[in-house]
Order: structure tokens, then sequence, then C-alpha cells
């Protein structure tokens, strides 16, 4: 696996580009595809709310599909969830995939090795990749894992795009403020980049979460960045 980030950087150039999220998803995982040994990878989106893992689409032996069949909560599968919280990439193989995932992932022949990659923006998972190694068992460096991770990260910002994106159902000042929670802004930030009070900032956010119907602040920057990825 011959992967760096000066690779990762050209390889997803070309996302910017691209029209609907479903056409960068499917360039994610063909530039991966071409990244790897892998013989199945899956494309999940993900939730805070409920941990939700919901999976988009896969490209198996080539062939890429949509996929639509599972939506999990990831706190009952260790090797998702560990994953999703420390937002780092992280290769699974012998026992340790079946002592930690669900047998309705394992198949008729067992996985030699599972390697799972976020995609996260701003220290928030939006989704993740699962890469399925069936009849090959790679052996993965600390530095290769790093340059998944990175894959991640460069993914999330490639998806999301924060500076262009807005949510429909805010005003523009209220976008301003989800954008840069989203970014990963305090309430006193916020109160100096905008030059408002406390209690001003306090009742844009309370107006966002009424309108989105987000539970919290975590929740609404979840429906944003969610919004990108949909």
């Amino acid at each position: 696996m011959r992967l760096t980030s000066w690779i990762l950087e050209e390889k997803l150039k070309s996302v910017v580009n691209l029209q609907t999220q479903e056409e960068k998803i499917c360039h994610l995982l063909r530039s991966l595809s071409e990244s790897t040994e892998c013989e199945k990878l899956t494309f999940y989106r993900f939730s805070p709310v409920g941990y939700v893992g919901e999976s988009v689409a896969e490209i198996e032996y080539g062939q890429l599909q949509s996929s639509t069949q599972i939506r999990d909560d990831i706190r009952s599968l260790p090797v998702i969830r560990n994953v999703v919280e420390n937002r780092k990439a992280t290769y699974y193989s012998g026992q340790e995939i079946i002592t930690m995932i669900s047998s309705r992932y394992l198949r008729k022949t067992p996985l030699k090795g599972l390697l799972v990659i976020p995609i996260f923006v701003n220290k928030m998972t939006i989704a993740y990749i699962c890469c399925e190694f069936i009849q090959t068992t790679p052996t993965l460096t600390a530095y290769q894992l790093e340059q998944f991770t990175l894959f991640g990260e460069i993914a999330g910002d490639f998806l999301v795009q924060l500076q262009r994106s807005s949510h429909p159902k805010l005003s523009p000042r209220e976008n301003e403020i989800l954008k840069a929670l989203a970014n990963g802004l305090s309430t006193k930030e916020l109160m100096h980049l905008l030059s408002l009070s406390e209690a001003t900032i306090k009742q844009y956010i309370k107006s966002v979460l009424i309108k989105l119907g987000a539970k919290n602040r975590t929740h609404a920057v979840s429906i944003f960045l969610g919004q990108q990825i949909e």
C-alpha cells in the first residue's frame, strides 16, 4: 500500500469539482480502492446522536454500487466506535475481528483484516469507511495508518467545504454562528469574533437549535455537516 499525503491530495483534488455528494463519495471510494489491496470498501454516514452508522455506497472487486442495508448503533461495535471517537484509522486482524465485531458484518469467508478510516471535520467524525481484506492479510505500519487518518481528514474537508455551506432554514447570522461552532469556536471566542454579547450569542444558538430540531450544539453541528453528505 503506497499512500502519501501528496498522493492523497492529488487523488482528491477533483472532488471539489464534482456536482453531487454521491459523486464525491464514489470518487473517495475509487481513490482509496486504488491505493489499497482490500476487496471491499463501504462508506458509512455517521451521526453522534444515537451513534448511528448508515451505509451509503460500496465498491467490491472494482464494482461500485449503492448500499442501504446497514443502519446500526455503533456503540455495540467496538471496532467502529473506537475509530469514530478517537479519529484515528485502525487496522484489525485475526481474533480481534471475531471478538469485536457483530456477526452481521462477517462473511461466509472469514475476514483476514479490517481497516476502519474515520472521515472527520474539525474533530467531529461525520462518516467512516470500512475496508475488508478477504484474500490478503496486509501488515500496516504506524506510518501507513497515519496516512489513512490523513486521508480521512482531507476527505472530510473536501466533502463539507464549510466556507461555502449554509443551511436553508437559518438566517445569515445563524449560519455564521453555526459554521463557527462547527469550526470549534467557543461562546467567548464568538463574542470576540462577532462583537456580540454572551446573551445574544446564546439566543442565536437557541434559535438555531429550535429551527433545526436539534437537542444540543453537537447535534446542530451534526445536522449542519450531515446535510453536506446527503
